[in-house]
């Protein structure tokens, strides 16, 4: 009984109301809706806006990363040969000395020239390798020293050269690819009598 007086009594209030307060609290609920339509679409664009902002962050980290591998790679693969060729150079140098006592004696024998012949061969291989592997030898001489390719190991006092130049090189240097340094020349340094 009581539940029916309550229908009836909210039917009488839905009859007696005014439509413009009707209308009234329509219109507000479109403003309000529309409010955080607009609020949540703003919302939605700075979202995008920020997870394209992250995209391209990680796009470029991405590229730093793929570039720095490839340098490393394109690294290791330049200087792998770095550690052979360092243990190879003693080797070199005794090929190079026989040759040059050879040459220096001038031994006319067959037996030694024929040896001078496969030491001059061999000597071409090695050069043909050093090209094909970018190894430069520094062994010039009147040049002036250089403290990152050349180590002094003794000077020779003179007036006839000038000061701080390569009078002689005693043991070849090497270098691999221009940049790395395998093994300093060893050379006599000119210094200006007093």
């Amino acid at each position: 009984m009581i539940h029916n007086e309550e229908e009836q009594l909210e039917k009488k209030i839905e009859k007696n109301q005014d439509p413009k307060i009707n209308h009234k609290k329509y219109d507000s609920d479109n403003l309000i809706k529309k409010n955080l339509i607009q609020f949540l679409e703003i919302q939605l664009k700075e979202s995008e806006e920020k997870i394209i902002e992250k995209e391209e962050i990680v796009e470029k980290e991405i590229v730093l990363i793929h570039n720095r591998f490839n340098k490393e790679i394109e690294k290791s693969i330049k200087f792998s040969l770095e550690k052979i060729i360092i243990d190879f150079l003693p080797i070199i140098d005794n090929i190079e000395r026989a040759l040059n006592l050879i040459e220096t004696i001038n031994l006319k024998k067959e037996k030694y020239t024929e040896i001078l012949k496969k030491l001059q061969f061999i000597c071409n291989l090695l050069e043909k390798f050093f090209y094909l592997f970018n190894i430069k030898k520094i062994n010039d001489t009147n040049v002036l020293f250089n403290p990152s390719i050349h180590q002094a190991m003794s000077i020779h006092y003179t007036n006839d050269i000038i000061s701080n130049q390569i009078v002689t090189v005693m043991q070849s240097g090497y270098i691999l690819h221009k940049s790395r340094l395998l093994r300093p020349a060893m050379v006599v340094v000119s210094k200006e009598k007093i």
